[in-house]
């Protein structure tokens, strides 16, 4: 029972420490101006955070306490890969908002700014390696899926065991990936699109504290994004987890034989990866949520007379 409840809840427990280490670190010390802003980088990504941890609670193993609607399970049983991804695109085009317009009243800065202007630029390895890890095992667990006979989806992976026998188990197959591919590139555009709107109008007056209010809504959008990769990851090894675990034993007329996947003996960091991939995810996104807390510093300078 420990270990189901590590499972289902570990991701959320290390990813809030996470969040607020980084906070207690780092985060109060840069965080968002009060106003509307705030409000709707918290309520964002306090969003995010309950709705992932009710994720978590209806994919474990105590969902079967829950009395969940068939149609439901099945449905999320189905398309479970795609929810992160829509949760990610969803959240950058909220935090991209408000978006302010260009006024009079703007500084003049002759310098071009891009959607890469508030952006540290070592802040783009990281979603960057997880996007090309995810596309990587996308493509390799559907070249491996066959479609379901039953279905006609590619979701079944086959093991040969002789004989004119075969075993098979569910995979993350072309099914489940190629939407998941199609929600990956509307996501790089919605981010585009997200920096673009935040570090386009004209400067405050107040210059230094614009620039440091659009770093942090350029880091959260970002973050938001990594997040949901993360996530989305973290089911593809799941999923990857529970193919590997496949075993088959069949008895011969020249005794028992024993049959496995190819890639049996990545079980165990499989499943370590599935629970440690949307922990990080978990983080970032309680990260979004602190940074929505006044900084105490600018506060106090704020309220100088």
């Amino acid at each position: 029972m420990a270990w189901l409840h590590f499972v289902v809840w570990g991701p959320v427990y290390m990813g809030i420490g996470l969040a607020l280490a980084w906070w207690g670190i780092r985060g109060r010390k840069n965080g968002l101006p009060g106003g509307r802003l705030s409000v709707v980088t918290f309520a964002t990504g306090l969003l995010l955070l309950i709705v992932g941890i009710g994720l978590r609670l209806i994919s474990g193993p105590f969902s079967l306490r829950l009395d969940i609607p068939t149609e439901f399970w099945e449905w999320y049983r189905d398309y479970r890969f795609i929810v992160p991804l829509l949760l990610g695109i969803l959240a950058m085009s909220v935090l991209a908002l408000p978006v302010r317009a260009r006024t009079g009243r703007g500084t003049a800065n002759l310098a071009p700014r891009t959607p890469l202007s508030f952006t540290n630029k070592w802040w783009l390895i990281t979603p960057g390696l997880v996007l090309s890890l995810i596309v990587t095992l996308t493509i390799a667990a559907g070249m491996a899926s066959e479609p379901d006979a039953r279905t006609g989806r590619y979701t079944m992976y086959f093991v040969d065991t002789g004989g004119g026998r075969s075993m098979g188990t569910g995979i993350y197959g072309w099914f489940s990936s190629l939407p998941s591919l199609i929600l990956l590139g509307i996501m790089m555009v919605v981010a585009a699109i997200a920096l673009f709107l935040i570090a386009r109008p004209a400067l405050n007056d107040d210059q230094e504290q614009d620039a440091h209010t659009r770093i942090i809504r350029t880091s959260n959008v970002l973050m938001v994004g990594t997040g949901a990769l993360l996530w989305h990851l973290g089911l593809i090894f799941g999923s990857l987890a529970a193919t590997a675990s496949l075993r088959g034993n069949f008895s011969t007329s020249q005794g028992n034989v024993r049959s496995w996947t190819t890639f049996a003996a990545l079980e165990p960091t499989l499943n370590i990866a599935s629970i440690v991939a949307p922990a990080l995810g978990f983080a970032l996104w309680g990260a979004v949520t602190l940074s929505a807390i006044p900084s105490r510093r600018r506060a106090l300078v704020a309220g100088r007379p």
